[in-house]
C-alpha cells in the first residue's frame, strides 16, 4: 500500500546523500589541491610578490538593475607567504574605478541691474567606486602557468564628484573672473557611501624570466552590502545655482553645483571584478 508519507521520507533521504555526495567530493578536491600544492613546494619556494592590474568592474542583481554601467580602473596589491615552504599568502589589494563620468554645458540667466544676464558652465560629474580588500590566496607553484584561489573581505566606497570647468558669459557687465575664483572650481563630493564586501576569487600567474615575472588573469566574485550612489544617468541633470554671498566683504558672485533634488539611489553591491596585469616577485 502506498503512504505518501514513507515517499517524502525517501525524496529527503535522497536529497540528503546527493548532498552529502557533493560536500564529500569538494572536501576530496580541496584536499587533493592543497597536498598538490604543499608536495611541489620542495623545488619552488614561496615569495613575495607585487602585483598591478587594470580591472573591470560588472554589476550584479539589484545593482545591475539600478547601474547597469562597468567600471573601469586599476588594481595595486602585495602578498605575503606564511611560510617559505607553504603556498598560502596573505595579502591587500586597493583599487579605484571610473563608474561614469559626464560632461555637460548648463546655460542659466542671472538677473544683474535689471539686467538678464546669460552665462555658460562647463560640468564635469564622475562617479567613482574605491575598494580595499584583505585576501588570503593559496596557489599552486608549477613551473609555469600557476593557478590561484582566494577568499577576500573589505569595502567598497562609493562616491560623487563634481567640478566647475569653465564659466564664459557674452555680457561684459558680468566679471567672469571674479565668478570662476569664487566658484567651486576644485570640486566638491556630492555624495558618499561605504559598504562591506567580500567574495571568492581564482585566476592563473604565467610566469617568464625564470618565475620572476609574469602576468596575472584573475576574476572575483563580490558580495556587497547596502550603499547609496548616483549613477551615470542622474549626474546629466545636476544644477548651478548663482550665490551672491562668499564671505568676502564685497559680497562677490560665486557659484556651486547642486543635486536638483535628485535622491540617490540604495541597493546592495554585488559586482564580478575581472582582472589584468603583472605580477613581480622579489
Amino acid at each position: 500500500m502506498f503512504h505518501i508519507n514513507d515517499f517524502i521520507s525517501q525524496i529527503f533521504y535522497n536529497t540528503l546523500q546527493i548532498k552529502n555526495d557533493i560536500m564529500r567530493k569538494s572536501i576530496f578536491t580541496l584536499c587533493l589541491l592543497g597536498l598538490f600544492a604543499l608536495c611541489t613546494t620542495n623545488t619552488s619556494q614561496a615569495q613575495i610578490h607585487f602585483g598591478f592590474d587594470v580591472s573591470g568592474g560588472f554589476p550584479l542583481n539589484e545593482f545591475q538593475a539600478q547601474n547597469p554601467n562597468t567600471g573601469v580602473g586599476i588594481n595595486l596589491n602585495a602578498f605575503f607567504p606564511f611560510a617559505p615552504q607553504v603556498p598560502v599568502y596573505i595579502g591587500l589589494d586597493f583599487g579605484f574605478q571610473g563608474m561614469g563620468t559626464r560632461n555637460i554645458q548648463k546655460n542659466i540667466n542671472v538677473n544683474i541691474i535689471n539686467t538678464s544676464i546669460p552665462i555658460n558652465f562647463d560640468i564635469a560629474t564622475s562617479n567613482n567606486l574605491i575598494n580595499g580588500h584583505a585576501i588570503l590566496r593559496t596557489k599552486i607553484p608549477l613551473p609555469l602557468v600557476q593557478p590561484y584561489f582566494e577568499g577576500l573581505i573589505g569595502f567598497k566606497h562609493f562616491y560623487t564628484r563634481t567640478s566647475i570647468k569653465n564659466i564664459t558669459s557674452t555680457s561684459n557687465i558680468i566679471n567672469v573672473e571674479e565668478l570662476q575664483r569664487n566658484s567651486e572650481i576644485a570640486g566638491e563630493t556630492l555624495q558618499q557611501s561605504t559598504a562591506l564586501s567580500y567574495g571568492f576569487g581564482g585566476g592563473f600567474h604565467i610566469m617568464f624570466g625564470g618565475g620572476q615575472f609574469g602576468l596575472n588573469l584573475g576574476a572575483r566574485y563580490l558580495l556587497g552590502g547596502q550603499a547609496s550612489y548616483y549613477t551615470r544617468e542622474d549626474i546629466r541633470d545636476f544644477d548651478v545655482t548663482i550665490t551672491t554671498d562668499n564671505g568676502t566683504s564685497n559680497n562677490e558672485l560665486g557659484s556651486t553645483v547642486g543635486g536638483n533634488n535628485i535622491q540617490p539611489r540604495t541597493s546592495r553591491t554585488d559586482m564580478i571584478m575581472a582582472n589584468i596585469g603583472i605580477v613581480i616577485k622579489l
